[in-house]
């Protein structure tokens, strides 16, 4: 198996965040910026309306934010959120937004591991099961911990119908798939493997409170290790908090390649 430098998992990871998204989304891309309106329906404490996701720019950073400001104060918004990098350019985007008021609002490790036999034959806790999200009972047991965990609505009858076709579909072409975890029968956690290649990558991974430290995070983690190499990835990658699941990422063989950070700012 080859190993893969910190500059090929950066650019897969960018790859695979590059994709289009859904209609509802709002999708502002330019050759400096990409900024994104996200849709009532995934807003949560943690994901915030309007992001600016990447930026890389030679023009003046005041000329680029008042042009992002100006598309956000027409969506009625008066926030942005900007990630920053050590892709992002120039150099000292950081220090220009803090100046103009920008306050840390969450940050996120880059990490990866290789996906050889030894990184997917761990036990999980004997108190949790795992089961692959692949028919309306467990979609919605997904959807439930998802609503409860990020703070979100729940979906009506019409979105989670369409969710359940978007499942399907991927579950026949074998390209995402996403698990839920059960300690005693409720639903506890759940998370999403997305396939690309020979790149597994994981996200929107949630453990509810109430079943936090009794292995439910470890093991949606393990059967989407083992559903990435099962589907031919060879290599892992995801997004971590330092504080919270990137701790546990650690713990299980992944590698920090890279610091996100997110700085909010009023454009009033």
């Amino acid at each position: 198996m080859r190993e893969w430098s910190t500059q090929e998992i950066l650019v897969a990871l960018a790859s695979l965040d590059d994709e289009s998204v859904p209609d509802d989304f709002i999708d502002v891309r330019t050759g400096e910026y990409r900024l994104i309106r996200y849709p009532q329906r995934f807003l949560s404490p943690t994901l915030p309306a309007a992001q600016v996701v990447w930026s890389n720019t030679s023009r003046p950073l005041n000329i680029v934010f008042d042009e992002v400001a100006s598309e956000i104060e027409g969506w009625g918004l008066d926030e942005i959120h900007w990630w920053v990098s050590s892709a992002t350019r120039p150099l000292d985007t950081e220090m220009y937004l803090r100046a103009r008021g920008g306050v840390l609002s969450d940050s996120y490790q880059i990490l990866a591991r290789d996906l050889g036999d030894d990184a997917v034959e761990g036990s999980p806790s004997t108190e949790v099961s795992v089961e692959l999200v692949c028919d309306q009972r467990s979609l919605r047991d997904a959807i439930a911990v998802e609503t409860e965990g990020w703070g979100r609505s729940l979906p009506d009858e019409q979105t989670i119908g369409v969710r359940l076709s978007e499942t399907l579909h991927n579950l026949e072409t074998s390209n995402e798939f996403q698990f839920v975890a059960y300690v005693s029968g409720q639903p506890a956690a759940t998370g999403y493997c997305k396939i690309d290649g020979e790149v597994g990558r994981l996200y929107g991974a949630v453990t509810l409170p109430r079943f936090r430290s009794r292995g439910c995070y470890q093991a949606v983690l393990l059967s989407r290790l083992r559903q990435a190499r099962d589907f031919g990835a060879t290599i892992a990658v995801t997004r971590g908090r330092p504080l919270t699941s990137g701790r546990i990422l650690l713990k299980a063989g992944f590698t920090v390649h890279n610091l996100e950070n997110c700085y909010r700012l009023s454009i009033s």
